[in-house]
């Protein structure tokens, strides 16, 4: 078994959805290749992790307040839907006007191509950092539902980089 069959199989193998001969295999990969008994270890950890958080129970009238919401999204795209020809008339008229004025400009920088410019100086900052996948509520509320460990996976493959930023981040 090759490490890209391996990862393709990997969460039938973790969900025991897998057939024997499969698990038997996938075992015997992860004896030998480093790299995939790494993700295994990552993966089951963060299954458990995941498993082990508090149930999630939803507010009285949740389900009312959900269905309420529903509803008015879907008229508001309604709206949103009639609205979209006067829109596109709008765009179509500023884009006119906006080449208009990339013509006219093109043609004054021409004109004055002698001419000094100065700008004001570049100043770089720092971009701002991600959040953590750790704290999203829709993450830790797909696991009691019976969803597929596929958040679990997304959140341990992200972990070493959040590690390294936050360790990164501590140090200045």
């Amino acid at each position: 078994m090759d490490c890209r069959k391996y990862r393709e199989g990997h969460t039938l193998f973790i969900d025991g959805m897998c057939s024997a001969l499969d698990a038997f295999e996938m075992r015997s990969h992860t004896r030998y290749c480093d790299a995939c008994a790494r993700h295994d270890e990552v993966v089951r950890r963060g299954v458990l992790l995941m498993r082990n958080l508090a149930t999630i129970e939803p507010s009285a009238g949740f389900r009312d307040r959900l269905s309420a919401r529903l509803r008015q999204e879907a008229l508001d795209t309604a709206h949103a839907e009639r609205a979209i020809g006067s829109t596109i008339a709008r765009y179509a008229a500023i884009a006119a006007m906006l080449s208009g004025v990339s013509v006219a400009l093109g043609r004054a920088v021409r004109h004055n191509h002698n001419a000094d410019y100065h700008m004001a100086p570049v100043v770089a900052s720092a971009p701002p950092r991600e959040a953590s996948p750790f704290g999203a509520m829709a993450l830790v509320a797909t696991v009691p539902t019976g969803m597929s460990i596929w958040p679990a996976i997304l959140m341990a493959s992200q972990a070493p980089a959040h590690f390294v930023t936050a360790e990164l981040a501590s140090q200045h």
